[in-house]
C-alpha cells in the first residue's frame, strides 16, 4: 500500500477517535437509580435537569468542560460575576487557538418551564456573549488546563429580581464549537424587596435498605459505614448538626432497630446467605450516630415510617392488608430509639403516590396527613401552587402536603462531583428564585422531599440549608405546621400512575412471603413470654426498598430466614432416635420424651395423640398440657392398649393452646409383642378342644384292641357293615 494510502487510513482513524468524544460535562448528572426501583414521574412544565434533550443532537468534540467555581452565588449592581474551572483535551492531537467566552441572556425567566428548556439547551441559544478569551493551543493531555471569566455584574443588563440563563462557550479562531455549559444567576437589585419571602419545608429522609431477614444476623456490614461521619447516613446528621435550619425528619424505624442492634453490648452477627456468620464486636460507630441524630433532631419534628418501609400499594392490591397493620404497630420501633413519639402521624407513599385504596387503609390506621409527590395533583393555576393540599379517603378527608416533584429530584442529584454540585446548587437557587418572582405578591410554601436512598455530598447538603435561612427570598418552615395550613389553591389528584403497578413487589414474592409469615405467627403461639418475634423479620422481606434491581437478593433473603424459621421450629418438638415404639404385653405406659433447644425461650403447648386404627390400639390417658423452659427436656408416659399383635400407627400432634399445630405431626409404629384379650379367648378355646380329641383317640385305641384279643369284629381292614359309621376327628 502507497503512503498515501496510508495516511488516508491514519486520518479515517483520528476522525472514528474524535467522534467517541462529547462536547462538554452535562449540565447536572443524573441520579444513579429511580427511587424505589420505580420511574420517575415525566413532568409537562419541568423536567430533569440531567436529561438532553431529544431533539437536539449536540456536536461531538475531544474537549471535556467543567465548571467548578461561582465567585457569587448572587449577584448585584456592586458585583463581579466570577466563573474558573478546567478543560481536558481528550483527542490524540493538539488544537490550536481555542478561544473562550461567557454567554447570556439580560431577560429573566419568566416561567419554571422555561427555565427547565434553558437548562437542557445549548449554551449557543443564549444571545449574548462577553468579549472572547483566549486559551491557547491545548495538548492532546488528560491534563486540566484552568479557565477563569470575570466580569462586573452591572454590565450584563439583569435588570429585575429574579433567574438568568449564563453559560460558559469554547470555540476555535473558525467559530467551530467545542464546548459549553449553561447554568444560571440569580440577580438580586439594590432596594427594598417587592417579593413575599417563600418558605421551604425540608423533609431530611433517615431510610435505608435492608440488611437484616431475621433478628439474629445481618446480610453485610454496609450500614457501619454508612452510619460513619463520612457515610451517607452519617453525612446527613452531620449537615442538619452543622445548620439551625429547621427540618421534618422522615425516619424508617427498621433502620434505627438496625443501628440499635448493632449498638448493643453483646455484639452482633453478620451471616450473608449460605455463608458462614462472622461475629462482630459492638458498634461504636452506630451508637455514636444514634446519639448524633437525638441531638440534631431534639428540636425539630419527626414521623415514622411504617416499619421497614413496607411497600404498601403491593400489600393492599395481595390482599396482606394485616400485614400493613402490623408494619405500623412497629412504628413504636422510633419511640423506643428517638426516646419521644412521633411528631406526627404523617403517611409518605412510595415514589410520592398510593393507589386510593392504599390511602384509604393508610388513614384507617390512624395517618392524619399524607406527604405526596406534586407531580400526581393537577393545579387550578398556571403558577407553583402552595403545598397544602387535600383529598378524601374511605376514612374521611384527609390533608395533604404536595412536595416539589422538579426541586426534589433536582437535589437528589449525584453531588459527589465538585462540578455536578455546583450545577445543583446554581438550579436550586434559580428555582427558588424562579417560584418567588413568578407570583411575588402572595407568600407561597414549598416542600422539598429528596430520594429515600439520597446520598448527598455533606457539603452540598449543609449549603442547600444555608442558603434556606440566609436568602432574602427564602424563609425555613416546618412540614407539620405546613400540613394544618388551609390549602390557599385547588389541587386535583390524578391518581395512581397504571405503570407503577409492574414496579411493585410481585403476587408470587408475596405469597411465599405469606406462607413464612403464617408459619412464624402459628409457631409464635406457643412462646412465652407471648410475643410476637418474627414479625419484623417478615415485615423486612416486604420492604419497598426490594423494589427494582434486588428481585433476587430478596428472594434469597426470603429463603433465608424461611430456613431460619423452620430450624426454630425444628427445637421444639419429640425426642427420639426412631419412630418405632414396642409394647411388651395387652397394656402398658411408653415413654415419650419432648424439648425446647431453643436458647433463650420458654414454650407452653398443648399434646394430642391419636390412634390410626382404634379397634387395634387404643390411647390411653397422658399428660396433654406441656411447658418446657429454654433447653429443658421432659418425659411423659402414654397407656397404650392393644388388641391385636402386629404394628399399629398413632399419631402425636404438638399444638398451640388455642388447638392448631404450629408442626407437622409425629408418626410413630407401635409393635405389640404380647396378645390381646380376644387373641387369648380363641387361642384357649383352641387348645382346649385338641386335649379332647387327644383324650377320645386315646379311649378308642384301647376299646380296639381289646376286640382284637377275642375275636370279635372284623381282621383289621375295612370295617364291618354292622357298625354305626364314625363321624370324622376333629382336626
Amino acid at each position: 500500500m502507497g503512503g498515501s494510502g496510508l495516511r488516508v487510513l491514519r486520518r479515517a482513524a483520528v476522525l472514528a477517535v474524535l467522534s467517541c468524544y462529547v462536547t462538554a460535562t452535562p449540565a447536572v448528572a443524573s441520579p444513579r437509580q429511580a427511587p424505589a426501583g420505580a420511574p420517575e414521574l415525566r413532568l409537562a412544565a419541568a423536567s430533569s435537569p440531567a436529561a438532553p434533550p431529544a431533539a437536539r443532537s449536540a456536536p461531538q468534540t475531544p474537549l471535556s468542560l467543567s465548571m467548578t467555581s461561582i465567585s457569587n452565588r448572587t449577584i448585584g449592581p456592586r458585583s463581579k460575576l466570577e466563573l474558573s474551572g478546567t478543560v481536558v483535551n481528550r483527542s490524540i492531537q493538539p488544537l490550536a487557538a481555542v478561544y473562550y467566552r461567557l454567554r447570556y441572556n439580560p431577560q429573566h425567566m419568566v416561567s419554571r418551564g422555561r427555565l427547565a428548556q434553558v437548562a437542557q439547551g445549548d449554551v449557543t441559544a443564549l444571545p449574548r456573549f462577553t468579549e472572547a478569551r483566549p486559551l491557547g493551543n491545548l495538548p492532546a493531555s488528560t491534563t486540566p488546563v484552568n479557565w477563569k471569566i470575570s466580569v462586573p455584574a452591572r454590565s450584563l443588563g439583569f435588570s429585575i429580581f429574579g433567574s438568568y440563563a449564563i453559560g460558559v462557550e469554547f470555540y476555535t479562531q473558525a467559530g467551530q464549537p467545542l464546548a459549553g455549559q449553561v447554568t444560571f444567576a440569580v440577580w438580586q437589585p439594590d432596594g427594598k424587596k417587592w417579593f413575599k419571602e417563600t418558605s421551604i419545608g425540608w423533609i431530611w429522609p433517615l431510610t435505608d435498605r435492608m440488611h437484616r431477614s431475621g433478628d439474629r444476623s445481618f446480610l453485610d456490614d454496609r450500614l457501619e459505614t454508612d452510619l460513619s461521619p463520612t457515610g451517607r447516613l452519617g453525612g446527613l446528621v452531620g449537615a442538619a448538626q452543622a445548620t439551625r435550619t429547621p427540618l421534618t425528619w422522615a425516619i424508617d424505624p427498621a433502620l434505627l432497630d438496625d443501628a440499635q442492634t448493632m449498638a448493643a453490648p453483646q455484639g452482633y452477627v453478620v451471616r450473608s446467605p449460605g455463608r458462614e456468620q462472622t461475629k462482630k464486636p459492638s458498634s461504636t460507630t452506630a451508637k455514636d450516630w444514634l446519639n448524633r441524630l437525638r441531638g440534631a433532631s431534639d428540636h425539630d419534628p419527626y414521623f415514622a415510617l411504617p416499619y421497614a418501609d413496607v411497600d404498601a400499594d403491593a400489600l393492599v392490591r395481595q390482599r396482606l392488608s394485616a400485614h400493613l397493620k402490623v408494619a405500623y404497630e412497629h412504628m413504636n420501633a422510633a419511640t423506643s430509639v428517638m426516646g419521644r413519639p412521633p411528631t406526627d402521624k404523617v403517611a409518605w407513599p412510595l415514589n410520592g403516590v398510593a393507589e386510593a385504596k392504599t390511602l384509604g387503609r393508610m388513614a384507617e390506621l390512624g395517618s392524619e396527613s399524607f406527604l405526596m409527590s406534586s407531580a400526581v395533583f393537577q393545579p387550578g393555576v398556571n403558577h407553583t401552587p402552595s403545598s397544602p393540599a387535600s383529598m378524601q379517603t374511605s376514612a374521611g378527608t384527609r390533608s395533604v402536603v404536595t412536595y416539589d416533584a422538579t426541586l426534589s429530584k433536582i437535589v437528589s442529584a449525584d453531588t459527589r462531583d465538585p462540578a455536578d454540585r455546583l450545577l445543583v446548587e446554581q438550579r436550586f437557587l434559580a428555582e427558588t428564585a424562579m417560584i418567588t418572582a413568578e407570583y411575588p405578591e402572595i407568600a407561597r410554601t414549598i416542600v422539598v422531599a429528596p430520594s429515600r436512598r439520597w446520598n448527598p455530598d455533606p457539603a452540598f447538603a449543609q449549603n442547600l440549608l444555608n442558603w434556606t435561612d440566609s436568602a432574602s427570598w427564602l424563609s425555613p418552615a416546618h412540614v407539620d405546621r405546613i400540613a394544618d395550613t388551609r390549602p390557599r389553591e385547588t389541587m386535583t389528584f390524578t391518581g395512581y400512575p397504571s405503570s407503577y403497578e409492574a414496579y411493585e413487589l410481585g403476587r408470587k414474592y408475596l405469597a411465599e412471603v405469606n406462607k413464612i409469615a403464617y408459619r412464624a405467627a402459628r409457631f409464635s403461639t406457643i412462646l412465652r413470654p407471648a410475643g410476637q418475634p418474627y414479625e419484623r423479620s417478615v415485615l423486612r422481606l416486604e420492604s419497598g426498598t426490594w423494589r427494582g434491581s434486588m428481585a433476587r437478593r430478596a428472594r434469597d433473603t426470603r429463603d433465608d430466614l424461611g430456613r431460619q424459621i423452620d430450624g426454630d421450629i425444628s427445637k421444639v418438638g419429640l425426642l427420639r432416635k426412631g419412630r418405632e415404639v414396642r409394647l411388651g404385653g395387652r397394656t402398658g405406659k411408653v415413654p415419650l420424651t419432648f424439648s425446647n433447644e431453643l436458647g433463650n425461650q420458654d414454650v407452653h403447648l398443648r399434646l394430642e395423640i391419636t390412634s390410626q386404627v382404634p379397634a387395634r390400639l387404643q390411647i390411653g390417658e397422658y399428660e396433654t398440657d406441656i411447658k418446657l423452659s429454654a433447653g429443658e427436656r421432659l418425659q411423659i408416659n402414654v397407656e397404650l392398649e392393644s388388641y391385636a399383635q402386629g404394628p399399629a400407627l398413632m399419631y402425636v400432634r404438638l399444638l398451640s393452646l388455642d388447638g392448631k399445630p404450629f408442626r407437622r405431626e409425629e408418626t410413630l409404629t407401635v409393635n405389640a409383642t404380647g396378645y390381646g384379650s380376644m387373641a387369648l379367648l380363641i387361642t384357649g378355646g383352641s387348645l382346649a378342644v385338641l386335649f379332647v380329641g387327644v383324650g377320645f383317640r386315646a379311649i378308642r385305641a384301647r376299646r380296639r384292641n381289646k376286640l382284637e384279643a377275642t375275636g370279635d369284629g372284623s381282621p383289621g381292614g375295612e370295617p364291618s357293615w354292622t357298625q354305626e359309621p364314625r363321624a370324622p376327628f376333629p382336626p
